[in-house]
């Protein structure tokens, strides 16, 4: 009786949170859900501390314009510890009289007291068993609402405007088109944004770009890495994305006519991107010696077409380099944003084309960063500024949900992670195309100095 009368003014708690629909995870599964799946990972949540300094949550929740109820699932989160706590409880009390039924039983003791027991230690099991699905129906609810909370900001991250950080050249005025000088000069066969070819020098180029990038790259402590084309859902979801989603990523579907988890299936991303180099590193446990990591990846990055119009700047596939940085900490973290910022003002001042730094505004930022720097080249075709790079911090956040980790002092801590895509060739190539009086290949891209980059 004690026993229905909480779970029922806790399930009444719950419903007039008025969160009603319960959506899928593929990161965290628990309940009977464990029992058909299997758990690879089970995230850190930290809700208690995350939750600490409330007014400032709240106040990055409304930069970043996101609609999250702190309130609600403050409540949420309340009435699972509270469960939790009732079925620690009764499993304490539960072990305590087992003991003392074993003390008696051996000294050969009964009577009223040890029937009493009895009946006490029965009604326990049978209590801890009714709260075990409300307990996992509420875990499930509290955690997957924490799960959706979106990264703290970093202190460089402005308000309401852009930042510009460092600018060089000036800003070209004409009217081309990179679609139609690619057409002119048989450089680009473009059917749409998911079908395109690169042709002639601008094969070259794609090539050129990759070497020239990967050469510096070396040059300032880099390790070249081999990622996955396909990753997991739990990984997608893990850093930050939308597994489910189609608009997300490209979600590989079975051809038989099967029953498919929509929590387990495969992704295509392409080797080139964040999603891969956590298929890797999530529930890995590193020595403390090995950072900081600098990994970058040379391949394909597969983004399913934002929009409608034809453009290198929407296309589905991108050649790419994406790096890779782990840090024990949020001060090593940032001299390696820094170290960065050097590196890439040195790759791109080279080339000699119009091109600035800035931070984005928080309500640009996705989930997971906390920072980013976009590497921004003017389109006369566009008539604004496009991304044709960038860098992002997000500190712990996916190393918590994806326990990547690593161990000092006795003690299992989460490394701090800067990611980006510092060359994406479709968008670069499409800018230079529009900014050159007449396109020619740049010669830091040219085969010479491959040749010269590889053997030294």
């Amino acid at each position: 009786m004690l026993h229905n009368l909480f779970t029922k003014g806790l399930v009444k708690k719950i419903s007039d949170l008025k969160i009603i629909s319960k959506r899928s995870s593929a990161l965290f599964i628990n309940g009977p859900k464990a029992s058909e799946n299997y758990v690879y990972i089970t995230p850190h949540v930290d809700f208690k501390d995350h939750i600490k300094d409330k007014d400032l949550i709240k106040a990055e929740i409304e930069k970043r314009k996101l609609e999250i109820d702190l309130s609600k699932i403050e409540n949420l989160w309340s009435a699972y510890e509270e469960l939790k706590t009732r079925k620690f409880e009764y499993e304490n009390k539960k072990e305590r009289i087992s003991k003392e039924l074993s003390e008696m039983i051996k000294n050969k003791q009964e009577g009223d007291h040890f029937e009493k027991l009895k009946i006490q230690i029965n009604l326990l099991k049978d209590n801890i068993k009714k709260l075990r699905e409300p307990l996992w129906s509420v875990e499930e609810l509290a955690i997957l609402e924490v799960l959706k909370l979106p990264n703290r900001l970093h202190n460089l991250t402005p308000e309401h405007n852009n930042q510009v950080i460092f600018e060089h050249g000036v800003k070209p005025s004409n009217n081309k088109d990179h679609l139609q000088i690619g057409k002119e000069k048989n450089l680009i066969h473009f059917t749409k944004n998911e079908n395109y070819y690169l042709k002639d020098v601008a094969a070259l180029f794609e090539l050129g770009a990759k070497f020239y990038f990967s050469h510096i790259l070396k040059n300032n402590g880099y390790t070249q890495f081999s990622n996955p084309d396909f990753t997991k859902s739990l990984v997608i979801e893990g850093c930050g994305g939308d597994h489910t989603s189609s608009d997300s990523t490209f979600i590989l579907h079975h051809n038989e006519d099967t029953q498919v988890n929509p929590d387990s299936r495969l992704h295509l991303t392409g080797g080139g991107s964040l999603y891969s180099f956590f298929a890797y590193h999530a529930k890995n446990v590193l020595f403390p010696k090995v950072f900081p990591l600098k990994y970058f990846s040379m391949g394909r990055q597969y983004v399913p077409s934002p929009v409608e119009e034809d453009s290198l700047y929407h296309v589905s596939q991108s050649s790419v380099i994406q790096i890779f940085n782990a840090a024990k900490n949020e001060t090593e973290l940032n001299n390696l944003l820094y170290s960065n910022i050097d590196c890439i003002k040195n790759i791109y001042t080279q080339l000699g084309y119009h091109y600035r730094l800035s931070f984005v505004t928080a309500n640009k930022l996705n989930t997971w960063e906390s920072l980013r720097l976009v590497i921004e080249m003017y389109s006369s075709s566009q008539k604004c500024y496009v991304e044709v790079g960038n860098i992002s911090l997000s500190g712990d956040f996916i190393s918590k949900r994806l326990m990547f980790t690593y161990t000092e002092d006795k003690q299992n801590k989460f490394p701090f992670i800067l990611s980006g895509t510092i060359l994406n060739v479709p968008k670069l190539l499409a800018c230079i195309l529009e900014q050159d009086d007449e396109f020619v290949l740049p010669e830091q891209f040219a085969i010479e100095s491959w040749c010269t980059a590889s053997s030294m």
